[in-house]
């Protein structure tokens, strides 16, 4: 498969970001940020305020959430149960944070 989106550096958020045990290298907000801004840079789209912005109201449509999804399960190598694929568990890069949190190796 190819990849979704296309993968920036230096697109990270400050500190402060959830710690989830089993993601090694940079934080975990630092990669969903970096995930996230790639998707919006190249939709043109300005990266959110905040960890709790709404994405969609920042412009991200339901099929960038989709390919969102997909590129979070390339970037932390995981496949997310699909019960959790849900828009809320998307909705916000803390959202995202949050669900990694659940769902990591312990």
């Amino acid at each position: 498969m190819a990849e979704v989106y296309d993968r920036t550096d230096g697109q990270s958020s400050p500190g402060g970001g959830v710690s989830v045990e089993g993601f090694a290298d940079d934080s975990v907000r630092a990669r969903v940020s970096g995930v996230v801004g790639a998707l919006m840079q190249r939709r043109r789209l300005a990266l959110p305020a905040g960890v709790d912005q709404s994405l969609r109201d920042a412009g991200l449509k339901s099929l960038d959430l989709v390919n969102m999804m997909l590129a979070v399960e390339d970037e932390f190598g995981i496949e997310i149960p699909q019960e959790l694929l849900t828009i809320e568990n998307f909705r916000t890069i803390g959202a995202i944070e949050r669900l990694l949190a659940k769902i990591a190796p312990q």
